[in-house]
């Protein structure tokens, strides 16, 4: 009797429990690659992102370096331009 027991639940294991499991395995591989190539997918949009932030940046500081460089000689024109009136009035004073 226990040998028809044994024999029952080895059968059942065999033609329904193992087939379940192996429809799992192959819908979780399948899953796994899913992710997998959402993932890899995510990351390169990451990596692009952070190219043109890198990018954005960089233009950014170019152009605030430009930015002084023009407030610099602008300063420049107006200090020469007062150094010229200062010395025409230290002239006429002598």
């Amino acid at each position: 009797m226990s040998d028809n027991i044994l024999q029952t639940l080895q059968h059942l294991v065999q033609d329904v429990i193992a087939p379940d499991v192996r429809e799992l395995k192959v819908r979780f591989d399948s899953l796994e690659k899913q992710i997998e190539v959402r993932f890899n997918a995510m990351e390169r949009r990451f990596e692009v992102l952070d190219q043109k932030n890198d990018a954005q940046f960089k233009a950014l500081l170019a152009a605030i370096s430009e930015s002084r460089a023009q407030a610099e000689l602008t300063n420049l024109r107006v200090i020469a331009t007062l150094s010229e009136r200062f010395a025409v009035l230290e002239a006429q004073r002598h």
